[in-house]
């Protein structure tokens, strides 16, 4: 029996290699860059002013009288020279003309007569963005990384069209167990409906994979076999839900063992979670997980992002906020870390009713989930806890 923290950091320290393609830069998002990108080109390429106003070529805190020459817009261009008392009409974004060394806001300016200003106030700043005042051409501007939204503009203000991205891991997703049903069909007694092949290739697609299912199998050596074969054909990562305990029809261990999947652990000293199996052979993983849905929940949250995450080059790091407890948090028996669906409160989080690893419709309004560590029986309210973001 392993500590879920020690299984955590075997799992961090696997170094598989990440094959990768190119994605167009619309298609990106979500996708994990591949590998550091510099920019091609000084940002921004040229001198422009950060507002609309007057160029001209004294330093700031100039005043006077000045005759204004030309009107530049963005992406526009002045080449002559700006002369003695001449300005130019400027407008946010736009590159100054020559000679010109501050731009004067146009709320401080007065018209003085035809085709005259006057800088009624004295401006203290330039109001100019210097040529690679952001970003000079050659600077790392991006690392590996998911990618968001912002980081697809920073990417497509530095000119890149296409982005070298990982390959979207391939994860295929096996309930077993003779009592499940596909949703739509008829329940017969002792049947229940399976919500882990579902919750389990959403989550999958979630972090970024190409998942899909590959059915449910009844507690049999031999179907679970042909199809666990089959899916390791294909599937960089397989997902099994069920199967993976002590009892006389968990046939996952031994179906992998048979299969030349090499076991990194199995058995976790986490509440949900305590008999979850994980392996490899070759660049493939196997994640085996208990039956029950929270259970699966967790797994998946716990030791299935961060491993899609090393599958695309990246270290997953959940989201963490530490809050203070609304109510005392108690359990009774203490000799594992546990987790417990929780919702944030304002400043703080409170623990939803929660009945145990079947219980699914508690993650329902969870929005995050705090753990008590082994030899941990009890937390007072107001005292300080982390909550993982869900």
């Amino acid at each position: 029996m392993i500590h879920p923290d020690a299984a955590l950091a075997l799992i961090e320290a696997l170094e598989p290699a990440v094959a990768t393609e190119t994605a167009p830069l619309p298609e990106a998002l979500g996708r994990v860059l591949a590998r550091s990108l510099e920019s091609p080109v000084d940002q921004p390429p040229f001198d422009k002013s950060a507002m609309d106003g007057f160029a001209h070529g004294l330093p700031p805190g100039a005043s006077g009288e000045f005759r204004v020459v030309a009107t530049i817009a963005a992406g526009g261009l002045h080449s002559r020279p700006l002369g003695d008392g001449e300005c130019a009409r400027i407008m946010t974004g736009a590159p100054l003309p020559p000679g010109a060394v501050s731009v004067q806001r146009v709320e401080w300016t007065e018209e003085s007569g035809p085709g005259l200003v006057r800088f009624a106030k004295p401006e203290k700043v330039d109001n100019v963005i210097r040529r690679g005042e952001n970003v000079r051409s050659g600077d790392v501007i991006m690392a590996p990384r998911r990618l968001r939204a912002q980081d697809l503009g920073i990417l497509a203000a530095a000119g890149y069209a296409e982005l070298p991205v990982a390959r979207r891991p391939v994860v295929g997703v096996i309930s077993t167990g003779d009592e499940l049903r596909s949703a739509g069909e008829a329940l017969a007694p002792g049947a229940i409906y399976d919500s882990n092949g579902p919750q389990l290739v959403a989550m999958a697609l979630a972090a970024g994979a190409r998942a899909s299912f590959h059915g449910r199998h009844p507690d049999s050596e031999s179907a679970l076999e042909r199809a666990a074969a089959n899916a390791l054909e294909e599937c960089d990562l397989l997902v099994l839900s069920g199967g993976v305990s002590m009892g006389d029809y968990d046939y996952v261990p031994a179906v992998l063992a048979r299969l030349g999947v090499e076991r990194i652990f199995h058995g976790v000293l986490m509440k949900p979670g305590k008999p979850t199996w994980f392996g490899r052979k070759g660049a493939r993983f196997v994640l085996g997980m208990p039956g029950n849905p929270v259970s699966t929940f967790v797994n998946f949250e716990f030791f299935g992002k961060p491993l899609l995450a090393r599958l695309q080059g990246v270290r997953y790091e959940p989201p963490v906020l530490t809050l203070r407890l609304a109510g005392d948090l108690s359990r009774k028996n203490a000799d594992r870390v546990e987790w417990f669906p929780a919702r944030r409160e304002g400043s703080g989080v409170r623990v939803l009713p929660y009945s145990g690893s079947s219980m699914l419709q508690a993650l329902e309004n969870a929005d995050c989930m705090v753990r008590l560590e082994i030899d941990e029986k009890f937390r007072e309210a107001g005292s300080e806890i982390d909550a993982r973001l869900l």
